[in-house]
């Protein structure tokens, strides 16, 4: 079965100033090239049957931008028009319906990576997956323990976080694998529960966090070894991100 890749892009960016002054988050310029352009034509490589992408901060400037982009693979757009109002999983929780149609690849589009990390995670053989990181410390947000099996443990938000653990954690990188099945039976059914009790602007990974309290979640940690990635929130991150990703090269 093939995959498909839902893209959360419907943010504003507003800590990244006058780099999204007249355009979106993901249409700022690492290396000479956007960041969904990146992602876009990484995934062209990877045969899936159709992107889905969640829009709304400039919704249609960015579809026009689509448009100018060789990119083979089909793009479906679903809005979020309150965009301004709520967190990412509302924006999951709009896409909920292509999440149990099949196999997913989900990503936030302020991301930037190397090919092998989404090669990494296409490629491995368990359903459901999430890429994680050794914590280091110019990371910041959800965290993760994980067992010898790579079991996530717990998924602890930055309220929780503790230095005295820092050896044991795991950055999330915000790009995940679900089985249909998975996306059917569990997280879809706790997406729709955690929107309607709590509320629209929260992060998807709470859902996460919820679902590994189970003792079969069914979902996995896979840690990266040294692939490169970054993830882009305001200026300062643009600049490294404009270090890592200049200064070498990596195949596109």
């Amino acid at each position: 079965m093939k995959n498909i890749a839902v893209i959360l892009a419907a943010g504003m960016g507003k800590r990244l100033g006058e780099l999204t002054k007249g355009n979106t988050k993901c249409m700022i310029e690492v290396g000479g090239e956007t960041l969904i352009s990146r992602l876009l034509h990484q995934l062209d490589k990877q045969g899936l049957s159709r992107v889905v992408m969640v829009v709304g901060y400039k919704a249609q400037e960015l579809k026009d931008y689509l448009c100018t982009l060789d990119i083979r693979t089909p793009i479906e757009f679903v809005e979020n028009a309150v965009y301004d109002k709520t967190n990412n999983i509302y924006s999951l929780y709009l896409a909920k319906d292509w999440l149990t149609c099949e196999d997913t690849l989900l990503f936030e589009s302020d991301i930037i990576m190397e090919d092998a990390v989404i090669d990494k995670l296409v490629k491995h053989p368990y359903p459901n997956l999430a890429l994680v990181d050794k914590y280091e410390n110019w990371m910041d947000g959800t965290v993760v323990t994980i067992d010898e099996e790579n079991r996530i443990l717990r998924f602890i938000p930055n309220s929780q976080f503790r230095y005295e653990e820092i050896p044991n954690y795991y950055k999330t990188v915000n790009v995940y694998k679900f089985s249909q099945d998975f996306s059917a039976t569990m997280y879809v059914p706790f997406l729709e529960a955690y929107c309607t009790a709590l509320g629209k602007n929260e992060y998807y990974e709470q859902v996460l966090r919820v679902i590994t309290m189970l003792d079969n979640s069914g979902m996995r940690a896979l840690p990266l070894e040294g692939e490169q990635w970054y993830e882009i929130d305001d200026v300062q991150d643009w600049h490294i991100a404009e270090s890592i990703f200049t200064d070498k090269q990596y195949d596109l």
